[in-house]
């Protein structure tokens, strides 16, 4: 009777601790990917400053350790997307090269290193990023071009619209990661359409309705509003762009990408969900 009360014993032990052992490790492997993203995320604020301050070779060294540190980051973060590592190789790669680079104005490597500071946030604190405080390096280059087209001033549309590029290439590799699909795809249309436009200052009425449209999304974006792919304007917009942007992007399209797509949008919300 001893006997068989003690393997009794024994099973339910098994049951209870097992479980324990394995959410302790599940716990244990979170947060060490937790502090790897806390590391990295505080080097890139290092290597913006250090652009900042024109310390290129110090940003070199920096940029080095990244190297290293993401290394580590692939090994441990399993739910790290094909995707998300040529993002963020790309954006590395962009930001070594300008260091380097004589050539290149400073305000340019500031902004090749901002991409970075932006991207790497985005893994290390989903819940406030800092790409959230960038709304008005976009939405005021919408109002002067929308006053510059009311002018009729065309020179000045296309340098407001320069801006405007420069400023979204800042925060579009962040934005590719944390993004809802159908808000990302949304925009890079809209951006797409107007630069189409702009070779077409005298449609004035077309570029100002356009740039209606592009305000209204981007604000989507920074309120955090999902988009709704039943909108009429979004079949609009994949319509009108024209060449191959219409095959990519028509209605049907859209459909089946949507569907292919989910599976790694849920794969980036089990992620959230572990941190």
């Amino acid at each position: 009777m001893a006997e068989r009360l003690f393997k009794i014993f024994l099973v339910l032990s098994i049951f209870i601790i097992l479980p324990i052992q394995i959410g302790t490790a599940e716990q244990t492997g979170t947060q060490e990917k937790k502090d790897l993203w806390r590391e990295l995320n505080h080097t890139s604020d290092s290597i913006l400053r250090n652009v900042k301050e024109g310390n290129y070779d110090d940003a070199k060294e920096l940029l080095n350790r990244f190297s290293d540190d993401f290394l580590s980051i692939r090994a441990a973060d399993e739910n790290l997307t094909m995707r998300e590592l040529q993002v963020i190789t790309s954006v590395y790669d962009e930001v070594n090269e300008a260091v380097v680079s004589v050539s290149l104005p400073h305000k340019d490597r500031v902004e090749k290193a901002s991409k970075l500071r932006l991207l790497v946030d985005v893994y290390d604190a989903p819940h406030e990023m800092l790409w959230e405080r960038t709304r008005s390096s976009l939405i005021t280059p919408i109002s002067n071009m929308k006053s510059a087209v009311e002018a009729g001033n065309n020179t000045k549309f296309q340098n407001d619209l320069n801006a405007f590029i420069n400023s979204y290439e800042t925060v579009r590799p962040a934005w590719s990661i944390s993004l809802e699909d159908e808000n990302y795809e949304m925009i890079e249309a809209q951006i797409k359409y107007l630069q189409h436009l702009r070779g077409n200052f005298q449609n004035d009425k077309e570029i100002l309705e356009h740039l209606d449209r592009m305000e209204a999304q981007l604000n989507k974006i920074y309120d955090g509003t999902k988009e709704d792919t039943s909108d009429p304007s979004l079949i609009w917009v994949m319509l009108t762009i024209g060449g191959a942007i219409v095959l990519s992007l028509t209605y049907t399209g859209w459909k089946k990408y949507k569907g292919e797509k989910e599976r790694e949008k849920q794969r980036r919300r089990d992620r959230r969900r572990l941190r």
